[in-house]
């Protein structure tokens, strides 16, 4: 009888041990490698998942480095207590949102296309810069469909070959190229241009070039963006409609409000933007922020950057700046 009562036993707690086991498995976050996967209609660039419904996806919520998140997704680091998550829904064209019909009569359909900003990471659909963007435009009485075609950690190859070969079947009349020149490879400028220069020709779509918004917390980006700004703005100038640079504008609508990263002599200063006092000093690193600056905003959850969740992702009042930004020049193009 003893014997049988410990058999039913160790049964029991075998089960419930597989169980707990499942639900632990089931709590960890869903990561952007497993809702982008290589596709060969690219040549082997990585592109959203078709057909996924409600998949949880999180993410770190504040500035961070590569190592803490690299580390995180491993999980070999337990400290990150500030995190983010929203549900992705794809179609089977590997667009974020629902089926994309017969293109209708009298609708401008309008493709968003992009890397992570344009995609939305870390927020709800609807607050999507290309949602609230269809919906101020639909606002002003103009009859529009927006597409959103962001993948995180998309790349200038990945997008024109998307453009040429999978935007046409979409006929699209306008195309937001919303991405920022990243300066890797002999010749970073030269790559992005190509880019815009092929969608253009590929589509016969009305170009609206994009930079999306720096953050004070990106020091190596805050140093660049003006400069390259005007690069883009001369090197594209023919073959844009628009070019429009989101930074200045987002820092105007941040002042007086949270926090910013200055550069004061020598040392990073976190600065309430109330106040205009630092809350602290530090001595800067050669990549990365030091790591008092990443303890600082993990250690106080009242520590915001306004319109970004971290230090290259606007939230959802971001997005609705972005949205009200790009909806006159779009309105003007559709007016055109």
């Amino acid at each position: 009888m003893k014997a049988r009562t410990l058999s039913i036993g160790l049964i029991v707690a075998s089960i419930g041990t597989a169980v707990w086991i499942q639900w632990q498995r089931s709590k960890r976050p869903v990561q952007s490698d497993n809702i982008v996967a290589q596709w060969d209609d690219l040549g082997g660039e990585s592109w959203l998942l078709p057909n996924l419904k409600r998949v949880p996806v999180t993410h770190p919520d504040r500035p961070h480095s590569f190592h803490e998140v690299h580390a995180w997704r491993k999980g070999e680091y337990h400290q990150l207590n500030r995190v983010r998550s929203y549900e992705l829904s794809t179609n089977s064209d590997r667009l974020r949102g629902p089926e994309v019909g017969p293109k209708v009569p009298g609708v401008t359909r309008i493709i968003a296309l992009g890397d992570s900003v344009t995609h939305g990471w870390g927020v709800a659909d609807k607050d999507t810069y290309p949602q609230q963007l269809a919906s101020r435009l639909t606002s002003m009485g103009h009859r529009v469909e927006v597409l959103n075609a962001g993948v995180p950690s998309n790349t200038d190859v990945a997008m024109q070959r998307w453009c040429t070969g999978k935007a046409p079947a979409f006929e699209p009349d306008i195309i937001l190229w919303t991405r920022r020149v990243h300066q890797h490879g002999p010749n970073p400028h030269g790559t992005y241009n190509q880019g815009v220069k092929a969608c253009k020709k590929g589509t016969g779509a009305q170009i609206i070039v994009v930079l999306p918004p720096v953050s004070t917390f990106d020091v190596r980006g805050s140093a660049n963006w003006s400069t390259e700004y005007d690069r883009v703005r001369t090197d594209l100038s023919g073959t844009a409609s628009a070019i429009i640079e989101m930074t200045p504008l987002f820092r105007k609508a941040q002042k007086g409000r949270g926090v910013a990263l200055e550069t004061r002599g020598m040392k990073l200063a976190v600065i309430d933007q109330r106040t205009g006092v630092p809350i602290i000093e530090v001595p800067p690193l050669h990549r990365d922020l030091p790591h008092e600056i990443y303890a600082l905003f993990e250690t106080n959850p009242n520590i915001r950057e306004p319109l970004f969740f971290d230090d290259g992702h606007p939230d959802e009042e971001g997005f609705a700046l972005f949205a009200d930004v790009l909806a006159t020049p779009t309105a003007a193009l559709i007016s055109r």
